[in-house]
């Protein structure tokens, strides 16, 4: 269960399944034969009854980050910060230590920008650590635990298959082209599971593209479909489940649904296993270990502020929602503290 540590304690640090070498006092490190949290004292490594609390932003539709802590069952999001920017239609991804927002355009031009923020993020503006190889907008971001993903997108001409890798913790220079999905695609979502990326949907496909991490070469193997062709639909996953929430096909064509796949996802086609508590798209999602989020969108052509929540593993019924960001937006990146760590193990 997630731990909550006093706002006035030293943020822990992960390495995951490996103690540090030269530890300072208050680092921690997960070990996993033990299946517990270790903290150096000064001394010596001591096991911790301590969980870490931890939060979902969503980043962009402006500059505005916001912020919610796990569980998040009632209330409005608070305003933290700021990307170092105005812009929208953003990919994220994170590490166990930082966020990432990739991408994404503002209102005359599409942008290459990595934005970077640290957990637990609670005030200030995000730092432009580096670039993508390109400019891009409606790209889809994933993770493992030592790179981040940007997929697909568009570059004011051409629509993209370029899959571009940062290896964490990214902090200056310039994203690498490592592949290509199957096909050059608008505004996906993405998922990931611990050894697989995957890049659902996009504006006139269904396809699911798997590619395996660390992934650094050639092109995502096509391994299955969602249950309808659809894009601008929010993504996020459990340890064991890939969702596909909302998004639409056409200005009359909106849905509700929600896709599920199961890791590894290697063929067949999603499992509708439930909806949204309405139409919507040009959402983003968010995950816990616990819950799946759905943030903001567009339905039918009005921004809202709705966070609808799933319990995982979900596989019937109707979403909760559960409150509201702290503004009526979408195009944002979603980003969370959920870490490779304490998610996969």
């Amino acid at each position: 269960m997630p731990i909550t540590v006093s706002q006035k304690k030293k943020a822990p640090q992960y390495v995951q399944s490996v103690a540090p070498s030269n530890p300072s006092t208050g680092d921690t490190w997960y070990d996993t034969s033990q299946r517990v949290l270790k903290v150096w004292n000064g001394f010596a490594w001591l096991a911790s009854d301590v969980v870490i609390s931890r939060y979902g932003y969503a980043c962009g539709g402006g500059s505005t980050i916001d912020r919610f802590q796990f569980p998040f069952d009632s209330g409005t999001t608070s305003h933290v910060g700021n990307l170092s920017g105005t812009r929208g239609v953003i990919a994220g991804c994170n590490s166990s230590n930082y966020g990432y927002c990739m991408g994404g355009n503002d209102s005359s031009n599409n942008l290459s920008t990595i934005d970077r923020i640290t957990f637990p993020f609670d005030s200030g503006t995000a730092s432009h650590v580096g670039n993508l190889s390109g400019v891009r907008n409606g790209a889809a971001g994933c993770n493992s635990s030592n790179y981040g993903y940007c997929m697909a997108g568009y570059d004011g001409s051409n629509l993209l298959s370029t899959i571009d890798r940062i290896t964490f913790p990214f902090d200056s220079g310039t994203a690498s082209h490592v592949g290509n999905l199957t096909k050059s695609v608008y505004n996906p979502p993405g998922c990931n599971s611990s050894n697989y990326g995957y890049c659902m949907g996009g504006h006139n496909y269904t396809s699911v593209d798997r590619f395996q991490f660390p992934f650094d070469s050639g092109t995502a193997s096509h391994t299955g479909n969602l249950t309808e062709d659809k894009f601008d639909c929010a993504g996020c996953n459990s340890s064991n489940y890939g969702y596909c929430m909302g998004g639409y096909k056409s200005p009359t064509i909106q849905f509700s649904t929600i896709d599920r796949i199961t890791f590894p996802f290697d063929s067949g086609t999603a499992s509708h296993v439930g909806d949204l508590t309405g139409t919507r798209y040009f959402c983003v999602g968010c995950n816990s270990t616990l819950h799946g989020y759905c943030m903001g969108g567009k339905s039918p052509g009005f921004p809202f502020s709705i966070i609808d929540r799933i319990t995982f593993p979900f596989d019937s019924g109707i979403a909760s929602h559960v409150g509201d960001l702290s503004r009526s937006r979408g195009g944002v990146a979603g980003i969370d503290q959920t870490d490779f760590v304490s998610m996969f193990i």
